[in-house]
Order: structure tokens, then sequence, then C-alpha cells
């Protein structure tokens, strides 16, 4: 699951006074997950999520933009096809993984990689005036208008329909699978592109992602640290983790439809008597302490790097798969030391 940094571009808007805001505008043709990071007092504070739909502008922050750095982080939902898409840089700030959050206090996702995204900065300046927007763009340059056309041919092509190319014209192709989805879903005839549309679009495509990939289970009393290695050809692989599982928890580690015939699974029990490792391991790859990916074109020195032995998984040719971790998989703790 590579993770994508887009272009994007940061500008002013001319306002003050009462207008003063802070701004988010999805000029891509990807629906986002929106959030932001600013000074709160003494704290630094993140909010979100906000859902934008492609081509959709909205306000995150009703306070006027003060001079100086914020914070800026968006996803692509579940439900488009391919990689992860993000606009993303190198700060690390606490989020929550579902609903609506607003967080002042950054140490509760320190030792949860999970609860955590890469934010890019943003230079606040005295010329904006109170009023800022940060657009969110791709390589192609899309307008309001057409940015919502290419977002409806991706969310088309995403669930299966044929809508012609991703390029915001609204050709005779995407007139045609608009027209059908509209009839399938009961709304009135044509090819109108409104904000329900695009909503039905977004549900139906994360709906179908739902039920594709590779999960991870945790079945045993104790959190588990999960990292996974997957066939990239015939003979090299791409390590990656790690994925914190509290007890009972599932967890999607790759998403979109399955194309290997098996991968190679790897967990660590945290356990307070000692490191408990997944047994039956058969093919070693590289790992690190903190999050990691590592391909096998390059020796775990190289990569600067530890070595660990990862269990092969068989899963047939099918879209989706689950492996459970079972407490009965992880090796014992080693006796203690009588005292001398």
């Amino acid at each position: 699951m590579r993770i994508i940094f887009l272009s994007l571009l940061v500008f002013v808007v001319s306002a003050g006074g009462a207008s003063a805001k802070y701004s988010f505008c999805n000029k891509s043709s990807y629906a986002l997950s929106a959030s932001i990071g600013y000074v709160d007092g003494d704290r630094l504070a993140t909010r979100g999520w906000w859902r934008l739909r492609p081509g959709q502008c909205k306000v995150v922050l009703t306070e006027q933009a003060k001079p100086g750095r914020y914070f800026v982080y968006a996803e692509a939902i579940p439900g488009h096809k391919g990689p992860l898409r993000t606009w993303s840089g190198d700060t690390a700030l606490c989020v929550e993984n579902t609903g609506f959050f607003n967080l002042r206090n950054q140490d509760v996702c320190r030792d949860d990689p999970l609860r955590q995204r890469k934010f890019f900065n943003v230079e606040v300046t005295e010329a904006a005036g109170g009023a800022w927007q940060t657009d969110f763009t791709e390589a192609s340059t899309y307008t309001v208008y057409s940015a919502e056309v290419a977002g409806v041919q991706r969310l088309l092509t995403d669930i299966g329909d044929d809508a012609g190319n991703i390029d915001g014209a609204m050709g005779r192709e995407t007139q045609r699978a608009l027209a059908n989805f509209r009839r399938k879903k009961g709304l009135s005839d044509g090819y109108t592109i409104d904000d329900d549309i695009i909503d039905a679009l977004i549900e139906e495509a994360n709906a179908r992602e739902a039920k594709l990939g590779f999960f991870y289970c945790n079945k045993t009393n104790n959190p588990v640290w999960s990292a996974i290695a997957e066939p990239l050809d015939d003979a090299d692989y791409r390590a990656k983790g790690w994925w914190k599982l509290e007890p009972g928890d599932c967890s999607k580690i790759l998403k979109g439809a399955l194309d290997k015939d098996h991968y190679y699974v790897y967990g660590l029990i945290e356990d307070p008597t000692a490191e408990r490792t997944l047994t039956g391991g058969n093919k070693s790859f590289c790992v690190n302490t903190i999050m990691f990916t590592s391909e096998t074109d390059l020796s775990c020195g190289d990569q600067e790097l530890d070595e660990a032995k990862f269990r092969r998984f068989e899963i047939g040719g099918v879209e989706s798969a689950t492996f459970d971790f079972l407490p009965e998989m992880f090796a014992e703790p080693a006796p203690a030391a009588p005292n001398p």
C-alpha cells in the first residue's frame, strides 16, 4: 500500500474581519477525508475529519487564521481503487481513525502509530488578512467544476462502471454511465451531478472495498504488533509493519482485491513477561522497531534493519482473506532463571 504524495497548492484568499476563516478546497478527482493541526493556546491541537467531495470547498476553522504555522493532511476514501492516496508531509500528529475528532493532547498516540498521520506545513502570512485556503490538487489541473466531473468518473470506475477517461470532461461515456447509475438508484433520469449522486457513489465504492483486502484479527488476550510481506513478483517481496491489534480487534492490512496466492505474516505479543513471537516462520524479512517498509532486493544490513522469520499463509485465488492470530501460535515465554 504505497503512499503517494500528490502535488498541492496553498494560496491566500483576500478577506478580513468577520469573514476571516480557514478553508479547504478539493480540486482533485478523489473524495477526501481531511484534517488540520494548529496552535491552540499553549497546545498543538488537531481536528478532523471533514469529508470533501470532489470539487467541494469547506470552511474548517471559523476563527481568524492567525499568521504562523498550520498543519494539513488529507487522504482519499478507502473506496478508491489502487494504493492509498495522501496529501501529506513530515510532521506526525495524532488523529482518531474514525468519526469527527478534536484532540488537544498529542501524547495520546505516542505509542500507537495507527493513530498518527504525517501532516504538511502551511505558513499563514500577515497579508492573508485572517483568511486562508488550502487546495488539494493533482498533476492534472482541475477547476472546481471539472474536479467534480472527474470525481464522478473515478467513482463510477471504482464500482466497475465504464465512464471513459478520468479527465473532468462530461463526454458521452460519462453521461451514459451516470444515467445508468441514477436509474439503478431510483433517482431522476439524466446525468445531472449533485451531492446526492456523489454521496451514493461514495457509499457504494466504500461498501465494495470493505469486502476486499487482507485482514488481521487478534484472537489472543494480549495486544499484538503485526507485520506482513507481500509478493511483488516471483522472487521479490515487500515487508511492512507495524499494526497494533488490541484483543478482539480486526484491521485491514492491504486494501483492494488480492491477486497473489500467498503472503507472509508476522506478529509479536505484547507480554510484560517476555517477547513472544509468532511461531512457524520459514522465511526471513527485514523489520525495524518502528514503522517500516522494506524490500528484498537489499540485505537487512544495507537497510540498517533487523531480521525476523515470517510465516507463509496460503490463500489460493480469493480476493479477500483473513489471518487470525491465536494464542497457541506464539512462543511461550522462557522460564525465568533461578536466583542463586
